[in-house]
């Protein structure tokens, strides 16, 4: 991803003042040499905050008391973007930002009110990175530290604050914390290229898909277990179905569950409305009860006829006598005629136009408000319900009634029967059995069904296991760690490189060191043919020359990748504090000239090998770096570029913003 440092701006507080601008040069090393206590060691956290950090690690007092806003621009693949945020209050990080995009930025000269928030410049960073819009927690959330990546975990590859930069147990920035270490170790095969957004998301399906075939199978195997006794059940379905004369065949001799399954499906087929039990087994009961059921079907029908009618007209009476009234109302409220008749009696001309030269005007008037009472009378009317409608309604709850009784008696005549009969009560008992054990035989049917082949359940496994095959072979898990380790050894080779060029003792410039992302650390070969992690290694010096190395190297592998979401930049704050200040006793720690020549060509190839990893990548990534070596040092060596010198009273923070107003 092409993303490098342009300015950065820091406003006063006291708007006389204009703002601090520190520039910086693309695809160059970009050195801010001075003293201790200059303001150098804030550049990282000034980074930081702007790009939406959840905390404030701005040095207090100076830094913060005589400051309003920071600011930084960036130049990305199509635009700049200048990205503001407020002074944090006491120790609370401001969510007030302000963000200008465009080709060419112009940094304003203050900074009125805020038109972001964090939120919002979050996801624009996410955006321009393109980090996945998913997390690695699987669907139980399984994946510890497996949260969405986002371009804030990033930042652990471009900053190298002091207290990192020459660490022998750290490597990047933040890593300290746990949570934030395991979840960039948990990232790293996709910021390595070794996982791509489309596998990610065939894992993220993979995850469903195993959860559901696995619950499918879990409910397969407890109703195959169920279905062990099915062909037992089915042999006593059966014969219950003979007993109630539903089945003539044979089924004895059969051992074939899908013949007994189609025996079955034949007896719901044919299912009765009610038992066939041969009459020599009941006499003339059965004939009875099949014609007291039949009574009952067509008084229930006759009843539920009536009633529906009765509804009806209650139904037409009321919607009858809503309309009589509306409509009443509203020729009460008019009252035509009678103001016709009224107008015609006060004026002498006509009540229409007012003229007094029409002839006959009161007759005619008289003619019209009598056409309207008329119809007035008409309207009155239709509020009074048809006397027909009484007379239907009567007829009809008097046959309700009769139907009513009938039942009554019917109910009666068959509740006798029962008590008298001991074979009419085993016959209704019989086929009230009979319907319970259709039920039961259907649902038995039901779930043998989603048993055997081509079932739902084999059905949908089979269709999630065709997906999972697909899925397996996009996510490639082996794939995957051969890419990784692929990575790794290129960056390995990387390292071994640049400490061609840098401060480590000989032997560990013949072989390469491992990096490892599991362990987020590098080993080396001890003498003895054993690998040993950076903490393992002496010397001070080594420890940063492996940082510098392991940056560069990282740097070069994400710009040969396709899709990188790691900005191009890395900043390096002190890397050469393990050399200086070195002076002699009793000589100025300022006099360059006194540093001791092996230390001052020990820095000065931080610088040369910085220098050449941007150059064999043709300035598609930037360096600054933050350091007391100033340009005796590395002033002759191309692609490095000054950003400016803090000394002799100059600082990220002029004076004048905080030197006391003299009379």
């Amino acid at each position: 991803m092409n993303f490098q440092i342009i300015k950065l701006i820091v406003w006063p507080k006291a708007e006389s003042f204009p703002p601090r601008e520190v520039e910086f040069k693309p695809g160059k090393v970009n050195v801010i040499t001075g003293g201790s206590r200059t303001g150098k060691s804030a550049i990282i956290p000034i980074f930081d905050y702007c790009l939406a950090s959840s905390d404030c690690n701005i040095p207090i007092d100076t830094i913060r008391d005589h400051a309003s806003w920071y600011g930084i621009v960036f130049q990305t693949e199509t635009e700049q973007m200048l990205v503001c945020r407020k002074v944090p209050q006491g120790d609370k990080a401001s969510n007030d930002f302000y963000l200008s995009r465009g080709e060419i930025i112009t940094v304003p000269n203050s900074i009125k009110k805020p038109n972001e928030n964090k939120d919002g410049i979050k996801n624009i960073l996410n955006t321009i990175s393109s980090v996945p819009y998913f997390s690695l927690a699987g669907v139980d959330g399984d994946i510890a530290y497996g949260a969405r990546l986002g371009f804030r975990d990033l930042m652990a590859l471009i900053f190298q604050t002091q207290g990192i930069v020459a660490n022998q147990n750290i490597l990047f920035y933040k890593t300290h914390a746990h949570a934030h270490r395991e979840k960039l170790r948990n990232w790293f095969p996709f910021i390595l290229g070794a996982e791509t957004i489309e596998i990610l998301q065939a894992r993220q399906r993979l995850q469903v898909v195993e959860k559901r075939l696995k619950q499918l199978r879990r409910e397969m195997e407890k109703a195959k277990t169920v279905s062990g006794s099915w062909m037992a059940n089915m042999f006593g379905h059966i014969k219950v179905a003979k007993e109630y004369g539903i089945l003539q065949s044979d089924v004895s001799g059969m051992d074939n569950h899908e013949e007994l399954l189609e025996v079955a499906k034949q007896i719901i087929e044919d299912a009765p409305e009610y038992s066939q039990t041969k009459l020599e087994d009941v006499e003339a009961a059965n004939d009875t009860i099949a014609e007291l059921d039949r009574e009952e079907e067509r008084l229930s029908i006759e009843i539920g006829v009536i009633k529906k009618q009765l509804k009806d007209i209650a139904n037409l009476r009321s919607g009858f006598i809503d309309y009589g009234n509306s409509v009443q109302k509203r020729t009460d409220r008019l009252q035509i005629s009678e103001w016709m008749e009224d107008m015609a009696l006060q004026s002498e001309g006509c009540p229409v136009c007012g003229s007094s030269s029409h002839k006959n005007t009161a007759s005619e008037v008289k003619k019209i408000s009598s056409a309207f009472k008329i119809y007035e009378n008409k309207t009155k009317r239709i509020a009074e319900v048809p006397t027909s409608f009484s007379r239907e309604e009567e007829r009809l709850k008097s046959t309700l009634e009769d139907l009513l009784e009938n039942r009554k008696k019917h109910q009666k005549r068959f509740d006798l029967i029962m008590s008298k009969d001991k074979e009419a009560q085993a016959e209704f008992q019989r086929k009230k059995n009979m319907f319970l054990f259709l039920g039961h035989l259907k649902a038995s049917i039901e779930m043998f069904e989603s048993l055997a082949d081509g079932g739902e359940f084999q059905e949908e496994i089979q269709s999630l296991e065709k997906e999972q095959g697909k899925l397996q072979g996009v996510v490639d898990s082996q794939g995957v760690a051969r890419r990784t380790t692929r990575a790794t050894t290129i960056i390995s080779q990387g390292i071994l490189h640049h400490l061609q060029g840098l401060d480590v003792e000989d032997k560990y410039r013949k072989i390469a060191p491992r990096f490892s992302v599991k362990d987020l650390n590098i080993s080396v070969l001890s003498n003895d043919g054993n690998w040993h992690f950076l903490a393992e290694v002496g010397s001070a010096s080594n420890w940063v020359s492996f940082h510098l190395a392991l940056m560069c190297s990282l740097q070069e592998y994400l710009i040969n990748q396709p899709m990188s979401s790691v900005p191009s930049f890395v900043i390096f704050d002190q890397p050469s504090q393990v050399y200086f200040p070195k002076v002699k006793r009793g000589e100025d720690a300022d006099n360059k000239n006194k540093y001791e020549n092996e230390d001052m060509e020990a820095v000065r190839n931080i610088f040369k090998t910085i220098s050449s990893s941007i150059s064999s990548k043709k300035g598609a990534w930037q360096s600054i770096i933050l350091d007391h070596a100033d340009s005796d040092i590395y002033g002759d060596i191309e692609g490095v570029h000054e950003v400016d010198e803090w000394r002799n009273g100059r600082k990220l923070i002029p004076q004048e913003w905080y030197a006391p107003v003299r009379d």
